[in-house]
């Protein structure tokens, strides 16, 4: 792990539920934030480092690294750091942006794994407010797909919605107007219903040409 910050928190805690018994290395750049990853986490290893000597950790350390995290506050360095990280083989490597606007710059550089913790805001007010008509609840990181929300607001939409399922021969279930849950036939899925469907982004893209048409 490279940087300590906020962001960096959740992704220490998640690696250790993950591997209790792993080692955990954060490497930071302030003695002051050292003592506090050491404080917080005593299971990690805090270790205090320069900005220019991060790469030659990496380098000679890449054999025995499993996943790699870059979350300093600066997505400069993280994109810096995890180009490296990649071109000497690091199995595994995930960078936490600062800026969500920078994600296409992460993309074209190669960074496979990039997580934009801000996503979540755009979907979380869809939802609560309850004004969509496809709203993605969560995406996956090794495929191009995830789970949508398709809001059936009307007789269109809901002959579109079940033409979808049937065509793709996707899984759902269904949230109803009176936030009960449940899972049913084709035939179940009612106007004022909200059908959660796993599939490719592609296939959802489709749907919304076709929803716009």
């Amino acid at each position: 792990m490279i940087g300590g910050g906020h962001l960096a928190y959740f992704a220490i805690m998640a690696l250790r539920e993950m591997d209790p018994s792993g080692r955990i290395v954060v490497i930071e750049f302030t003695s002051e934030k050292v003592d506090m990853l050491k404080k917080t986490f005593p299971f990690t290893e805090a270790v205090l480092s320069s900005i220019e000597e991060v790469e030659n950790y990496i380098s000679k350390n890449h054999f025995l690294i499993d996943v790699l995290v870059v979350a300093t506050d600066s997505d400069a360095l993280n994109l810096r750091y995890a180009k490296h990280s990649i071109k000497n083989d690091v199995p595994i490597v995930i960078a936490i942006l600062n800026n969500p606007l920078n994600e296409p710059i992460f993309a074209r550089e190669n960074v496979r794994y990039v997580i934009n913790p801000y996503k979540t805001i755009t979907s979380k007010i869809k939802e609560i407010v309850g004004k969509f008509d496809v709203n993605v609840v969560y995406e996956f990181s090794k495929i191009d797909g995830g789970i949508y929300a398709i809001k059936v607001e009307n007789a269109k939409t809901l002959k579109r919605v079940r033409g979808f399922i049937l065509k793709n021969d996707s899984p759902f279930f269904v949230l109803s107007a009176d936030k009960r849950i449940r899972a049913g036939s084709l035939e179940d899925i009612q106007i004022g219903d909200v059908v959660y469907v796993p599939c490719h982004s592609r296939e959802i893209k489709s749907f919304l040409r076709k929803m716009g048409g």
